[in-house]
């Protein structure tokens, strides 16, 4: 997330932009809760959101069932008990962050100190142990639900990823995303070992087709049983 002046979160929950940006009321509860450092209350979150209780307790409840927030009860001197509320993990991932150039620095200063052998290595490893982790799901399946049962990994790691079939044993698996893009643009190791995850993992031979880097529109690997 970037930082702006004086220290606030600048993103697309950003508080003060909101409203300008005609965002929906679970956004705005989660860039306040975001910004809090306390929590808030279901009293403070109808103040600062200018929404009735009856409002604000209905996103809470959306935002609660799908793991963005969770409540705390806050011990009064009266009154039934009130309830504090704040971000999960799973809240706080909702906001942009730059991993993307911490993983590239990290690279940058392990090449420098080891030389580009030890980058090459890392990859490797990495690679090994993905398939590892993915191959009980495709032991003893055909090819083409191999095929599909990749894409849709793929698609969970957030490749935005889908097949075709072009004959016989033959398919297209195609990345319309790559979360790791920015990596890659330093490390053309990440490209090169995801085809042999692919080739690996299917126990295919595999192709790369098409790529983002060659200002293709997509990534795209050729799959041949």
């Amino acid at each position: 997330m970037k930082i702006g002046i004086g220290g606030q979160p600048q993103s697309r929950y950003n508080a003060e932009d909101m409203r300008a940006l005609g965002e929906s009321a679970s956004d705005r509860v989660l860039g306040l809760l975001k910004q809090a450092e306390t929590g808030l209350s279901v009293k403070e979150l109808c103040q600062r959101l200018h929404l009735s209780s009856m409002a604000v307790r209905r996103q809470l409840t959306l935002l609660e069932v799908s793991d963005l927030l969770f409540s705390e009860k806050e011990k009064q001197k009266i009154g039934r008990p009130a309830f504090r509320y704040y971000l999960t993990e799973k809240g706080h991932e909702q906001f942009e962050r730059d991993y993307a150039n911490l993983v590239v620095d990290l690279l940058v200063s392990l090449r420098s100190m080891d030389g580009k052998t030890k980058i090459s290595q890392i990859f490797e490893k990495r690679k090994t142990a993905c398939v590892e982790k993915a191959q009980p799901k495709v032991l003893g399946r055909t090819l083409e639900a191999r095929v599909h049962e990749v894409t849709r990994l793929l698609t969970e790691d957030g490749y935005m990823a889908r097949w075709e079939k072009l004959g016989p044993k033959k398919f297209l698996i195609k990345e319309m995303n790559c979360p790791v893009a920015q990596v890659a643009k330093k490390f053309p190791h990440v490209c090169i070992y995801e085809e042999k995850f692919l080739s690996e993992l299917l126990s295919a031979k595999v192709t790369r087709r098409h790529h983002l880097l060659q200002k293709d529109h997509f990534c795209s690997y050729l799959v041949e049983g």
